[in-house]
């Protein structure tokens, strides 16, 4: 019986981990309210606006769907193909204000996001490969 109390609570405490590190696709109008129930790491997809050099090594600017704009601080060398007015998919955490961003990705594949996802960009003239 201990053994099953302890495989219980074992297993209990890696779900909600798992679940804590968990990132979800979401747009910058459900971010917010998302953000403030559940974890901070998330993928969001939106338009890049308002480009600008923050520093010498990194860039902020607003990832925008048709009604909500977020601010995004990244500290990197953005994609080649990143550009002002296209869309992109930011992965980072988001403090309730701000995403910091470690990754952005410019190129979609149909393989790898849901298709609500994958319909939502085409919308704002996002080219998906197969």
């Amino acid at each position: 019986m201990k053994y099953v109390i302890a495989a219980a609570i074992a297993l209990a405490i890696l779900a909600s981990t798992s679940i804590a590190q968990t990132r979800y696709f979401l747009f910058p109008s459900e971010l917010s309210e998302f953000a403030s129930q559940n974890a901070r790491a998330v993928n969001l997809f939106g338009i890049a606006t308002d480009v600008e050099a923050a520093d010498p090594s990194g860039v902020q600017f607003l990832l925008s769907d048709k009604s909500v704009s977020v601010l995004v601080i990244y500290q990197g060398q953005l994609p080649q193909e990143f550009k002002d007015g296209n869309p992109a998919i930011v992965l980072g955490e988001f403090d309730g204000t701000v995403l910091y961003a470690n990754a952005i990705i410019v190129q979609f594949s149909s393989k790898y996001l849901p298709a609500a996802a994958l319909i939502e960009l085409q919308s704002y003239g996002a080219q998906i490969s197969n």
